[in-house]
């Protein structure tokens, strides 16, 4: 099994502020770097995510039920059924939604899912004419964009119980079989991948994510819901908010999915609009418009779920100072300010410079730590 790096470039210099013992537990979290093969994070690429080992630190250190409203692939879910937590998440991307229930699936489903897809790999190397996504010829090869289409074609014919899982194999090969540079990067560099190797990698997908969901700690099974953050809180009495949502300016999350949307006739139009901080907010509404926007967002999202915590519960923010244009956004002011207005004691932070090789710049990633108030 491939090890992916996980985590962003190695910090340069780190500060600390607060509570001594929570600022270093957050630096320490903060600088968590290097590949993570346990469970099911290695299964399906997805952008930007917080590494597995800083999740579980500040898992650890907090009690309570946990909650991510930016839940993403879904890493800190599977942390917190790794250390049997009551868990929940939200996101508006349906990829989103689709990965974190892959990765905390219940073990029963592994064997179901690894015999459909084993049959689905065979009927996909068949030589059977499907419909291709219009638009998508020229991010495949025309064997592999056909053995895509009869993947596809297949999952509809499996009980609807382990059909989402094939779904999850399906886009966790969409971009890996395709001309695309990487899941954040949409330039085109064509390669040749040979007839019925797509066929294959879902197969294989599927033995490795079995195997992942079989060693995995029982624990309890996450509460997992579309949902926008500013508006959707979770259950009352959360021990722990932690989260990473989208840095400003940085990336447009749910455009970037282009590939699996097309494949699975997903719209993600009424999620658009809804995105926090978002790259192209700032082209289409400029530096200042879409600063007030994002500071309006982050200061909404945070009051909701502040009011989600049980006395003496904590939230923990990881954010990192966005790059419009060659001009730093500052990310932890307008963070701060918002769990402050939301009535929470800011206890903890830390902050660490990383480099940006691609703009030659430094970028500084925060992580802040607030507790409610209350016994």
């Amino acid at each position: 099994m491939k090890r992916r790096k996980a985590g962003p470039p190695s910090a340069s210099s780190i500060r600390k502020a607060g509570d001594e013992a929570l600022s270093t537990l957050l630096a320490e979290a903060l600088v968590m770097e290097g590949s993570i093969d346990r469970a099911t994070h290695m299964f399906h690429a997805y952008p930007a995510r917080m590494h597995p080992d800083a999740a579980a630190l500040v898992i650890d250190a907090c009690p309570g039920p946990v909650h991510d409203p930016f839940c993403g692939g879904g890493t800190v879910l599977v942390e917190s059924r790794l250390a049997g937590r009551e868990s929940s998440g939200t996101d508006l991307s349906p990829i989103a939604l689709l990965v974190s229930h892959a990765r905390t699936a219940d073990k029963s489903l592994t064997t179901p899912m690894r015999s459909a897809a084993r049959k689905i790999a065979a009927k996909a190397q068949l030589r059977i004419d499907v419909e291709v996504p219009e638009g998508l010829d020229r991010w495949y090869q025309p064997h592999v964009a056909q053995e895509l289409g009869r993947i596809r074609d297949e999952i509809p014919e499996y009980d609807e119980a382990v059909q989402p899982l094939l779904k999850a194999l399906f886009s966790s090969i969409i971009v890996k079989a395709s001309f695309r540079k990487s899941d954040t990067i949409n330039r085109r560099e064509t390669h040749h991948r040979a007839p019925g190797t797509t066929a294959i990698l879902f197969h294989k997908k599927a033995r490795e994510l079995g195997r992942a969901l079989d060693a995995m700690a029982e624990g309890p099974q996450p509460l997992i819901q579309a949902g926008d953050a500013r508006f959707d809180p979770p259950q009352k009495d959360r021990g722990l908010v932690l989260t990473s949502p989208p840095y400003p300016g940085v990336y447009d999350y749910l455009p970037m999915q282009q590939l699996r949307t097309a494949w699975m006739s997903i719209d993600m139009g009424s999620g658009l609009p809804a995105e926090v901080g978002s790259r192209r907010s700032f082209r289409a509404l400029g530096r200042k418009d879409a600063l007030q926007q994002w500071r309006k967002d982050t200061h909404r999202w945070i009051g909701t779920q502040a009011d989600a915590l049980a006395p003496g519960g904590r939230m923990v923010i990881v954010v990192g100072d966005g790059l419009v244009g060659d001009r730093m956004v500052d990310a932890l002011s307008p963070t701060v300010e918002s769990m402050r207005a939301a009535g929470l004691n800011i206890v903890a932070r830390a902050s660490a410079d990383r480099p940006d090789h691609a703009r030659g710049a430094i970028r500084i990633e925060h992580m802040v730590m607030a507790e409610r108030n209350g016994a």
